[in-house]
């Protein structure tokens, strides 16, 4: 019995493991300046049907980078079949004040889902994230990338 207790806390844990199916990161940004017009892109292959993905965007920024959240549209697209565009802020700080982000030195991360529990046929995919700030660039930036992770 005392073993069944054991490894209660482990199968709870692994209940909704994630795994990686796809990840990429472009640290690409001159002058840490993403600029309004340059659209990033990830074009990644999934070899067999998954029932249940999440996908996150990953953000990387200066320590104290000027700005609480970053507006982006992100289009899904499946080559040769559907697209889909998602409008959604990159939250670095809450409405109390409390950041989101984790930071080591100057370099701040944020992990943020936009998609969540999506079906993805097997097949080959873009993604595209662009800076739809008013701003003619957006400053402080260190990398950007997405993770396309399986629930289970």
């Amino acid at each position: 019995m005392k073993k069944l207790f054991l490894l209660l806390p482990l199968l709870i844990l692994t209940s909704c493991t994630q795994f990686g199916i796809f990840s990429e990161t472009l640290k690409d940004f001159d002058n840490n300046r993403w600029e309004k017009n340059d659209a990033k892109s990830f074009s990644f292959h999934i070899n067999e049907d998954v029932d249940k993905a999440n996908l996150v965007i990953l953000f990387s920024h200066v320590y104290e980078p000027g700005y609480d959240s970053v507006p982006v549209e992100v289009t899904f697209k499946k080559e040769g079949g559907s697209e889909e565009t998602i409008k959604t802020d990159l939250l670095l700080i809450d409405e109390d004040g409390k950041s989101y982000t984790e930071c080591v030195g100057d370099v701040c991360d944020l992990k943020q889902t936009v998609k969540e529990n999506f079906t993805l046929a097997k097949g080959d995919y873009t993604i595209t994230i662009s800076n739809t700030t008013n701003l003619p660039y957006l400053p402080n930036i260190i990398a950007l990338g997405i993770g396309v992770e399986t629930v289970e």
